[in-house]
């Protein structure tokens, strides 16, 4: 049941990006259109908080006499959003959707064997290696190693294209490292909704500096965002279960099977969204190019 669980919050990060898209559409700036999202996703964990727990703001000084690394998950969660935004005009659609994935089942897996970030201590057997090595062999697939083939749509190109690559390896790292830090933090608060309440708190301070100082998207924070349909203001609401999911399910899967079930989810997920055609996704192509 646990790794059905894994599966379903892998399945909201499909349809929370579809209905994101549709949400940037509106606002015109997708690090705006995150921001709006952090915000509404904070304020939907902290309901949520009040409602189980009673308390509606985290306990910080707790939070505050633990490592100094439980701060980074909302970091790492606005790294994903804007290394994303970042990667796909360089490196095409398809690797900026594969290479995250690498980073992401390897920390996942460095996690579970070394216990870093204090996450549960899982035993990598053979089976597991064998799935890391099925991974390696598609993205190498994908990515055409080998053969020459040039990456479509992008602009890099020679050591600047491997050096965008590796940056995308680096952001899948940093969503799984985000995963295992908010499992311990949710440990040591006593629940994963006060953890979530602070990655998602973090990350609404990062996006506000990144929308407030650069032109485009100050201009696009202080403008009213244009018509649209009403659940193009859930995707936040998703982002809140997502965060508060993963930090639950963390410490007892273990950061790696957490991360590899959650990918299998939004796979399946997003092949559904994008036969569908929901949340303005286009048909028969790959949801995060729409």
């Amino acid at each position: 049941m646990l790794v059905i669980a894994a599966l379903l919050v892998g399945a909201i990060v499909p349809v929370q990006t579809a209905i994101n898209t549709r949400f940037r559409e509106s606002v015109g700036s997708p690090i705006v259109a995150g921001f709006y999202s952090f915000i509404i996703g904070l304020f939907v964990s902290a309901l949520i908080a009040l409602a189980l727990t009673g308390h509606l703001i985290p306990d910080l000084a707790t939070a505050a006499q633990q490592p100094w690394w439980v701060w980074i998950g909302g970091f790492m969660g606005v790294s994903f959003i804007v290394g994303n935004i970042l990667l796909f005009p360089r490196i095409g659609s398809v690797e900026t959707v594969i290479l995250p994935i690498l980073g992401q089942v390897t920390m996942g897996l460095l996690c579970d064997t070394t216990g870093i970030f204090n996450s549960p201590h899982v035993g990598v057997g053979p089976l597991r290696i064998l799935g890391a090595a099925v991974v390696l062999v598609g993205i190498a697939l994908v990515l055409e190693i080998g053969r020459g083939a040039a990456t479509t749509h992008a602009t890099a190109s020679g050591v600047k294209l491997w050096l965008w690559r590796l940056f995308g390896v680096l952001i899948g790292m940093g969503s799984a490292t985000q995963t295992a830090v908010n499992g311990f933090l949710g440990r040591a608060l006593g629940s994963p909704l006060p953890a979530g309440e602070i990655s998602l708190a973090v990350g609404v301070l990062l996006l506000a500096v990144l929308s407030i100082f650069p032109r485009g998207p100050r201009r696009a924070l202080f403008t009213r965002p244009a018509a649209g349909p009403w659940w193009m203001w859930f995707g936040g609401v998703l982002g809140a279960l997502f965060v508060v999911g993963g930090a639950k399910l963390s410490p007892i899967l273990g950061t790696g099977t957490t991360v590899i079930g959650s990918l299998v989810g939004s796979i399946v997920c997003g092949q559904v969204v994008e036969s569908l055609g929901w949340g303005h996704a286009r048909r028969g192509c790959p949801l995060f190019t729409a």
